[in-house]
């Protein structure tokens, strides 16, 4: 008897079993909350902790980490998948990869691979921090297919999918966003928005570094995306606004971008259109495909996978206040969002919305998408195949061939950063080991060539080309309609780097580089001087460091020639070659790789003197996207600086504050001259409905007392630099002797949504030295400067200007006459100072490296009479 019982709990325990093995912690028993409940939020340390527990409770999932975040957070990933793929996941990223190389590969191998292989789906959550259904979306998303509680049967779903799920790109952001939410829960702040940017330099704009790789989260992504694991699939999950659609799911509107393959278009669809009919299926209203986000722009995170012939999908689900429900009044929706389309079949009527609405038709959009990648998985892998293989064969007659970047640049070390973010993006580059010759054009030996037979020519060509944007009307003759970002981002162009599209095939004698290049460590030269070509942006980390160090600087007024007869341009750093001096420069030379030049002697130089430079940088409290960029190139090239606040313009009670006791330039990132003195946009602004008040500790600007301190700066000798929009502080408090010529210019007549412009420089004054006679203008919502014939203690020289014709590189233009021949950079002369304006974005993004020397010359004014 007591035998039968053994037997009989033994074979209890055997049919147990599974369901001990299950992941038995759901998220909602782990945070003590519904995911997605009233005013509940997990911050990111607890969704780390969870996905943790549920890597220990379950054999379906691994949680890795891809890297670690700008503040140090580490970025986690979960691998969901069967027992058995989890125990040959190098077997299925091995696969992939030799379905993206597809040389050599017979259509029969390719068919016999999506038959072996697993379709890999990569969703990543909440880039954009406030944007926060996704982050708590994953974790009740993860727990409901590692125990089978989804609409299908994740088990044999699983078997021929693999998930990879990113809860947060933005792991700081997360945090930040949580805690700042929960400090204000149940006070008139709650669900308001923070008052910096939720990523430490970007802002919103992590989500538009996806071709430039300057944040640490692009680059850990990027590398599963493009290196490591090759997904078929990516989808990328976002809100929006409040009081449109509940949610956007692809296709996308007009335009495409011309180089992307149309069966990854259609790919787009089929996953789309599978998502609508499964969201539908299950009672969800308000979805919406074809409006408001295009297929054209690359810098997203979704977008560069169309490139990569990766099937990228956004998802854009409607905002609630962080967690606080809101309610909709039917009358507050916008007509369009109410009428019966075929792009929107079934409209919301309006009423509560809440976190809880937003996690569940994530839930079941990216459910539908794992049953997609299911259902297609052999299409998906041999599509995968087929869009590769077509790259890598020859262009069609009158396509771009190739792209060439000579070996001879303005500036070499920047256009082999140039070469290591396109290798870093997948791109294939080659170098030639001998001279040759195109259309009677000789190239020497180490020029490159960016050949487009390749599997990721797509991206390459969009990067490497110069986009021209179908000119879209609301109707004919029209307003334009403007594109979701940019219009054009040719990086060459952007980088200021020499590059040719070739487009019929030649002969060279090429190398594949593995690696870029980089020049070895310089040696410091034994001569009594060193100089610093001002042509190189890496040359100006040498001067500011040597500056700190106390040590003399000068820059070359003119021209000049070396010892051994080469042209060194006007603004070249010189430096007397001393033990102190070499200690300074010696760690810096393998970082940057600058060669410094060796001279006898200097004295016949004309030149200069540099001081050290106290720099400040202003920081508003309304997270300011163009600041953090501004700081994140500071830091990038080790130029120092002080981060000033409001207060920092305010002296004790009754007292003036001194600015230029401190400081000798002062540095204003593009932003809305009302935001800067007030806080606050002016009563007669668009945007002044939409605007939150701010815990007080976060209120106001400058304020007058400020503006009255930055006169004064400016008088005793300070350098005042406003950039883009923040000219306008200029322009409104200075009565200075320039205007903006395009301020009250109608849309119908002046249009140009971030596009690269051309301008002629003065190179030979202090803020044009080291740039070529001819740049590019990163024009977005800028301004055409115009200058007037100064009076009383005002000068003016114009540094920048746009031409008069031929003006547009890349993107759109209309109505060029309203820009010709106006100014794009200004240095005004104010008593003992300077005040210079740089009407365009010179740093944009951290991406238009061949505009940089102007903020960087800004920094480093030489002291000449």
């Amino acid at each position: 008897m007591k035998l039968k019982k053994l037997i009989t709990l033994g074979l209890s325990l055997l049919l147990l079993l599974p369901l001990l093995t299950l992941a038995q912690t759901s998220p909602e028993s782990f945070l003590g909350h519904k995911v997605g409940a009233d005013r509940k939020l997990a911050d990111y340390n607890q969704i780390t902790a969870y996905f943790k527990k549920l890597d220990q409770e379950s054999p379906k999932i691994k949680v890795v980490e891809i890297g670690r975040s700008t503040l140090g957070k580490p970025i986690i990933m979960a691998i969901i998948t069967s027992e058995e793929n989890m125990a040959q996941l190098d077997k299925y990223k091995t696969i992939a990869r030799r379905l993206r190389d597809a040389r050599g590969l017979s259509e029969e191998e390719a068919r016999q691979l999506a038959q072996e292989g697993k379709v890999i789906v990569m969703i990543t959550c909440n880039i954009h921090s406030t944007e926060i259904g996704s982050a708590q979306m994953s974790m009740e998303f993860a727990y409901n297919l590692v125990t089978g509680r989804t609409p299908f049967e994740a088990d044999k779903i699983l078997k021929d999918v693999i998930v990879l799920l990113v809860p947060s790109t933005n792991p700081d952001g997360e945090q930040m966003v949580v805690e700042w939410y929960r400090k204000y829960v149940g006070t008139k702040y709650e669900g308001g928005r923070m008052p910096w940017l939720y990523h430490p330099y970007a802002g919103h704009d992590d989500n538009r570094d996806w071709f430039m790789f300057n944040l640490v989260e692009t680059r850990a992504v990027t590398k599963v995306l493009y290196h490591d694991w090759i997904p078929q699939i990516h989808m990328d999950e976002h809100q929006m606004g409040s009081t449109g659609a509940r949610l956007f799911i692809p296709p996308f509107m007009d335009p495409p971008l011309p180089n992307v393959h149309p069966l990854l278009w259609r790919g787009v669809a089929l996953c789309g259109m599978n998502m609508a009919y499964d969201l539908q299926k299950e009672g969800f209203k308000g979805v919406v495909h074809g409006r408001s986000f295009t297929g054209w722009w690359i810098g997203a995170c979704d977008d560069t996978s169309w490139l990569h012939n990766c099937i990228g999908l956004l998802s854009e689900m409607a905002s609630v206040k962080i967690a606080t429900p809101i309610y909709i009044e039917p009358n507050e929706l916008p007509e369009s969002y109410i009428e019966k389309r075929m792009q929107f079949p079934d409209p919301w009527p309006g009423g509560w919305w809440r976190l809880r609405d937003i996690v569940e038709y994530e839930l079941a959009l990216t459910n539908s998408l794992v049953k997609t990648a299911y259902l297609h998985k052999e299409d998906l892998l041999y599509n995968f195949y087929q869009m590769n293989r077509d790259f890598c064969q020859p262009p069609a007659k009158g396509e771009p061939y190739a792209f060439i970047i000579p070996k001879d640049q303005h500036d070499y070390l920047t256009a082999l950063r140039m070469l290591d973010i396109l290798q870093f993006g997948g791109v294939e580059i080659h170098q030639a080991t001998k001279d040759f010759m195109v259309d009677g054009k000789l190239y020497p030996a180490g020029s490159f060539v960016v050949l487009m037979a390749q599997p990721y020519r797509p991206y390459a060509q969009a990067l490497l080309e110069k986009q021209k944007y179908p000119d879209i009307r609301q109707y004919p003759g029209g307003p334009p309609v403007p594109p979701y970002d940019n219009a054009g981002w040719t990086l060459p162009i952007q980088m200021g780097v020499t590059c040719e599209q070739i487009n019929h095939p030649f002969t060279a004698d090429l190398v594949k580089l593995e690696k870029i290049p980089f020049p070895t460590t310089p040696e410091i030269p034994t001569s009594p001087y060193l100089a610093f070509d001002a042509r190189y942006n890496n040359s100006f980390p040498f001067a500011f460091a040597l500056l700190k160090g106390q040590v003399n600087v000068y820059r070359a007024t003119q021209a000049f020639k070396d010892d051994s007869g080469q042209e060194l341009t006007a603004g070249t750093f010189l430096v007397k070659n001393t033990t102190e001096v070499q200690k300074i420069i010696q760690p810096l030379l393998k970082k940057w790789r600058v060669k410094p030049i060796g001279l006898k002697d200097i004295a016949d130089i004309p030149k200069a003197p540099l001081k050290k430079f106290r720099v400040a940088l202003y920081q508003s409290w309304r997270a300011n996207m163009d600041e953090g960029w501004t700081r994140y190139v500071f830091d990038d090239f080790n130029i120092p600086y002080t981060t000033l606040h409001n207060k920092d313009f305010k002296g004790p009670k009754g007292k003036k504050i001194d600015l230029r006791k401190k400081f000798d330039v002062i540095v204003f990132a593009s932003e809305n001259a009302d935001i800067i003195k007030l806080g606050k946009p002016s009563s007669s602004s668009p945007y002044a409905r939409y605007f939150t008040e701010m815990p007080p500790e976060y209120r106001g600007g400058i304020g007058k007392e400020g503006v009255e301190a930055l006169k004064d700066f400016v008088a005793k000798g300070g350098i005042l630099v406003t950039l883009n929009d923040a000219c306008g502080l200029v322009f409104k408090e200075f009565k200075a002797p320039v205007s903006d010529a395009l301020q009250r210019v109608d849309r119908n007549k002046f249009f140009c949504p971030t596009s690269l412009l051309r301008i002629k420089v003065k190179n030979t004054h202090p803020l044009g030295y080291g740039l070529p006679e001819e740049a590019a203008a990163m024009f977005s919502r800028s301004l055409g400067l115009r200058t007037s014939i100064p009076s009383g203690e005002w000068d003016r020289t114009i540094v920048a200007a746009y031409p008069k014709e031929d003006i547009l590189l890349s993107g759109w233009l209309l109505g060029e006459k309203y820009i010709a021949r106006k100014a794009a950079v200004v240095d005004l002369k104010y008593q003992k100072g300077h005040i210079v304006l740089i009407g365009f974005r010179c740093q944009h993004r951290a991406q238009t490296h061949g505009t940089y020397k102007f903020l960087f010359n800004a920094l480093l004014y030489p002291e000449v009479d």
